[in-house]
């Protein structure tokens, strides 16, 4: 009887091998499953979000009323933006797209400096909408080429996981995948748009100078244990470098891991290859229903500032939206406000995570200042403004120019009937050298 047990036992044994084999492979598929939905979902959402800026845009150029012009340009800018966020979430490879990327960013900026113009009563000249007809033209095009490559990747039979699962493994073969569809036909072909220049938000100006970082050049193995040393706190794991990030202001190296804890989300981030900073880092996760306030977020993203060796840092301006806040710090130095050393952060509102970080502009920009002493005194600088305004408050700020540098100024936040206003007087002459709308809405304030 003894000599059937053995038989027996490894017969059950085997058995409960394959169900739990069984098992795993479920798990597995469902859970691949479940990231080709999820990354379906945002693929449709940017899709929308640049179909709905193309026709706010024209819109646009077709209204022949002031305030319809600037109630349209003001939801491209929204639609943009939304779309450039939805884009970072996919799992194309960030180099790859890098140029659809600025394309977005770039389309919600100059229709942002458009409405400045607008609502100071100025008519937009032949250039500036031949400008928005060929940003029209862009739009429609990347909007062809996204339902063209989501047509192309059914017909092929792959799905947003296997784009994720290949990425890791072999990024070469994924860009090889991705030159047959055709969003990299769009960015060759938005090579030669033409470069917007204008008085746009404080965030965007001075990314084209020669970036002030410093430090030691660093190989690959040094960024893997910058970001095992940086995020110990966050739980990142099984970090490889998928990648390079050249032809940006800050040349980089591109990685990807998971957070444990988080079930297994990946996560992926950027280390200047100078100095080993990170330029950015995204958890794109699902979120919860929120349960943390703005200041409850704004004093997590300070926290966590503060651990990365950020300090000095004061919050801004805020966004919220699908249940996220995108705070945006700018440096304090010398009870100064500095503009231009710009970092963002993304706070997830259902726990804290921090979801986002981005500090290309404080890495570009940031260097101690020889702050000159204001020649004109606050009580001088106020009697500059319009007798019409309530003034809420008032500051220094240094802010940025046209032409690339810095002046220092009186910051006046300013109530004129139900708006509010920030005024800048140059502290130096009285001058006054820029007025923005405050426009503060549910989701936060944008500053226009």
């Amino acid at each position: 009887m003894r000599r059937y047990i053995l038989p027996t036992v490894l017969a059950v044994a085997l058995m409960a091998t394959g169900v739990w084999g069984y098992y795993q492979y479920n798990e597995r598929n469902d859970y691949h499953t479940y990231l080709d939905l999820q990354f379906q979902r945002q693929y449709y959402d940017l899709i929308g979000h640049v179909e709905n800026a193309q026709v706010d845009l024209a819109k646009a150029m077709v209204s022949g009323s002031s305030n319809d012009l600037v109630k349209y340009l003001n939801e491209t800018v929204f639609q943009a933006y939304m779309a450039q966020d939805k884009l970072t979430q996919l799992p194309f490879d960030h180099g790859a797209i890098r140029q659809t990327e600025r394309f977005l960013n770039q389309l919600g900026d100059y229709c942002t400096a458009m409405v400045n113009k607008s609502l100071e009563g100025i008519v937009l000249d032949e250039d500036e909408m031949g400008t928005l007809t060929e940003l029209h033209g862009y739009a429609n095009m990347l909007s062809r080429q996204l339902i063209e490559l989501q047509q192309d990747i059914a017909a092929g039979g792959i799905n947003f996981g296997d784009l994720r699962r290949e990425g890791n493994r072999d990024l070469a073969q994924l860009n090889d995948r991705m030159e047959k569809f055709n969003l990299i036909n769009f960015q060759e072909r938005t090579q030669e748009y033409p470069e917007l220049i204008y008085d746009g938000p404080f965030s965007e100006h001075l990314k084209d100078v020669q970036p002030r970082l410093e430090g030691e050049t660093i190989d690959q193995n040094q960024a893997l244990e910058i970001v095992a040393d940086s995020f110990r706190e966050e739980k990142v794991r099984d970090v490889e470098v998928v990648g390079e990030i050249e032809n940006t202001s800050i040349p980089a190296y591109y990685l990807r891991g998971t957070r444990n804890g988080n079930g297994e989300q990946e996560v992926s981030m950027a280390i200047s290859k100078t100095g080993g900073k990170i330029v950015w880092y995204l958890n794109p996760r699902d979120i919860g229903e929120s349960q943390l306030g703005l200041e409850e977020a704004i004093n997590t993203a300070e926290e966590f500032l503060v651990e990365k060796g950020y300090e000095d840092m004061v919050a801004t301006y805020t966004t919220t939206y699908e249940g996220q806040s995108v705070i945006n710090f700018a440096y304090e130095q010398e009870d100064v406000i500095v503009y231009t050393d710009l970092i963002k952060v993304k706070v997830a509102l259902d726990n804290g995570d921090i979801i986002g970080f981005e500090t290309e502009g404080f890495l570009i920009n940031h260097h101690e200042r020889d702050i000159p002493e204001p020649e004109i005194s606050e009580e001088e600088a106020r009697e500059r403004l319009s007798s019409a305004v309530e003034v809420e408050n008032a500051r220094l700020a240094m802010i940025p120019t046209p032409g690339k540098k810095e002046i220092l100024c009186y910051e006046f936040k300013v109530q004129f009937g139900e708006d509010n206003y920030l005024v800048y007087i140059d502290a130096r002459d009285g001058e006054q050298r820029q007025v923005l709308l405050m426009v503060e809405q549910e989701d936060g304030t944008l500053v226009m």
